[in-house]
């Protein structure tokens, strides 16, 4: 499995630089920009997850960008991002109740094909890419586990990419789809949303450290059919120079 996302994630990247190259060797203008806004994430879960919810949760994004101008109205956009996400979790099974949240720090690299027209004094600007992004740490809040509010078990945050027998709970790799709207008043600052949605499973391994957890509210999550794929909104400010 590792072995398959390390082949994909090259693929991708060789892909997108070799394809950016390319069409940057005649460019109409090149011009580059920062950018910072916030983020709400969840994890899209598969219905074998069917006593768990993933509500969005508030996280921060920056970064800058390069725009490649191949034409007055079409332009190559490559990022580098920087992001701190929070993807909530909660479930509830009889009367015990656990209420958390995944800390994720990481980094991404969208390559967007941006479609751009004037719009009164400013630019509107809409743009859709793959991206690829790796993530530096994930952990849980420190867990609390309340038992018909008579029992109250706390568990120390949980790492989820230290590895336990060879596998850790959370995929660092991931590779997806990323769109944003935006809009570029004359002096260059800049308003954006966008969605990315990742391809790659983030559920690296259910049948170890999960279970520490599941198994105090009494649930079992056996087999290799859980699915989670990350899920992110995201609106923000830009300036380019």
């Amino acid at each position: 499995m590792k072995r398959n996302i390390v082949t994909i994630v090259a693929g991708v990247i060789m892909g997108v630089l070799g394809t950016t190259a390319a069409v940057a060797q005649s460019p109409k203008s090149i011009d580059y920009g920062v950018k910072a806004g916030i983020n709400f994430s969840h994890l899209v879960l598969s219905d074998d997850f069917d006593v768990l919810k993933s509500p969005m949760k508030p996280g921060a994004d920056f970064g800058g960008y390069m725009r490649i101008g191949l034409h007055p109205n079409f332009a190559i956009q490559p990022e580098l991002e920087f992001y701190y996400r929070g993807y909530g979790v909660e479930t509830e099974e009889g009367l015990v109740s656990l209420e958390n949240k995944v800390n994720q720090w990481g980094m991404q690299i969208p390559i967007y094909a941006m479609g751009k027209m004037k719009l009164g004094n400013g630019t509107f600007y809409g743009g859709v890419g793959p991206y690829v992004g790796v993530g530096f740490s994930a952990k849980t809040d420190e867990i609390e586990l309340l038992n018909n509010s008579l029992v109250n078990l706390k568990i120390d945050p949980i790492d989820l990419y230290e590895e336990r027998n060879g596998k850790s709970v959370f995929q660092r790799w991931d590779v997806g789809l990323a769109c944003q709207l935006g809009y570029e008043f004359a002096n260059g600052i800049q308003i954006n949303a966008g969605y990315k949605y990742g391809f790659v499973n983030q559920i690296n391994d259910i049948t170890t450290s999960v279970n520490d957890v599941t198994s105090k509210l009494g649930i079992s999550l056996d087999g290799d059919a859980y699915k989670a794929h990350a899920g992110v909104l995201t609106v923000g400010l830009g300036y380019r120079f």
